[in-house]
């Protein structure tokens, strides 16, 4: 198991929570957050990934709500001012229906499915490589958090003790099955969603954003399907 797979995979951790990831996110590093929604704890949640502690650097923001009929909010903030706000006008979670969220960090960018099926993609903004803290606040319970690499080479089996390596960082292939690339996904049937977005795009992704400071209610909408 790899030191970033040692660090920040817990059980049961108390939300508010957060935690360092050693050496930053790389190509292929893939984060699993299961919970569920309860009516008590409030109507939103928050996962954060973070240049440090301090929330005035956050690469990437996700943020399912339960407002408005429900959906997901995506942001970056840097240096205390946020970007432009994404929109998915969809919300795939319920409350008291356990979920699972995976974030596959990308060359392009993060790649989230939601119980299993794809739901966006979101553009870096700023180099991934650059995030070393994740962080989760919000309305929630959350029973696991786990990091894999999905490109570690495949465990190879201990001839000595005649058990292989069954560490969740690593998986097993037999000699007759190749394994599948990264960025491998079965295809499957997903909802037709509409992505909005608050502002105006930047054509440079790292570039920075100061002429949408201003919180997101005070930009103009535009809307456009991912997917066409």
């Amino acid at each position: 198991m790899s030191l970033i797979c040692n660090q920040l995979s817990v059980v049961n951790p108390v939300i508010p929570f957060s935690r360092a990831t050693p050496g930053g996110l790389q190509y292929g590093h893939q984060v699993t957050v299961k919970g569920m929604f309860l009516p008590s704890c409030g109507s939103r949640f928050d996962v954060n990934f973070k240049m440090g502690f301090s929330d005035n650097d956050i690469a990437f923001h996700f943020n399912p709500r339960f407002e408005d009929g429900g959906y997901v909010a995506c942001n970056t903030r840097q240096k205390g001012q946020w970007g432009l706000e994404e929109r998915m006008m969809i919300n795939p979670f319920q409350m008291g229906i356990p979920f699972e969220i995976s974030f596959l960090v990308e060359n392009s960018g993060f790649q989230v499915k939601v119980n299993g099926n794809f739901f966006m993609n979101y553009i870096h903004r700023v180099p991934h490589h650059r995030v070393d803290t994740i962080s989760f606040t919000g309305g929630v319970e959350v029973t696991q958090i786990s990091i894999e690499d999905t490109c570690a080479v495949p465990a190879q089996r201990m001839i000595s003790e005649g058990q292989p390596d069954t560490s969740p960082c690593v998986s097993l292939e037999s000699k007759e099955q190749k394994p599948k690339p990264p960025s491998y996904w079965q295809a499957t049937a997903s909802p037709i969603m509409q992505k909005v977005i608050l502002g105006h795009i930047c054509p440079n992704p790292y570039s920075p954003r100061k002429a949408y400071s201003s919180p997101p209610g005070d930009h103009t909408l535009e809307t456009a399907n991912p997917f066409l």
